[in-house]
């Protein structure tokens, strides 16, 4: 007696005590494989469903939040500047480093300076620390 045998499907399809020949036994593997394949195109088509749908649901999030949030302000195009420029080749003061390496620290004040508009020769910083994620100094 076989597994297909003990659950009935076999014995409700040819007969009690029918015998199981290799034709048969290939007509249920290919009926078996098909209804495996017809399952996994509705599970792709639904999965592509709802792929289309969260797609959807997070552009019109994006664009709620986008129309929500404020206009930057834009940044001055050319700063005001008073007083005597400054030598390009002339620094405006010293400058501690705790726990930066120079590169960063050049870095820093090429990004403050690109973003006020404020040559680097007429900033002064006195000192750069670094900063854990949590907003903590290092030390």
């Amino acid at each position: 007696m076989t597994v297909i045998q003990t659950l009935g499907v076999f014995e409700k399809i040819y007969g009690t005590g029918a015998e199981m020949t290799l034709s048969r036994a290939a007509l249920i593997s290919v009926v078996g494989i098909l209804i495996v394949f017809m399952i996994l195109s509705i599970l792709a088509v639904f999965v592509k469903i709802m792929g289309t749908a969260f797609d959807r649901a997070h552009e019109t999030r994006r664009a709620r939040m986008a129309a929500a949030a404020p206009a930057p302000s834009p940044l001055p195009k050319k700063p005001v500047e008073t007083g005597a420029p400054l030598p390009a080749d002339t620094s405006a003061g010293t400058l501690q480093l705790t726990d930066v390496t120079e590169e960063e620290a050049a870095v820093v004040m090429a990004v403050v300076s690109h973003r006020s508009g404020i040559p680097l020769n007429r900033l002064q910083f006195n000192s750069i620390k670094a900063v854990k994620d949590d907003g903590k100094d290092t030390k």
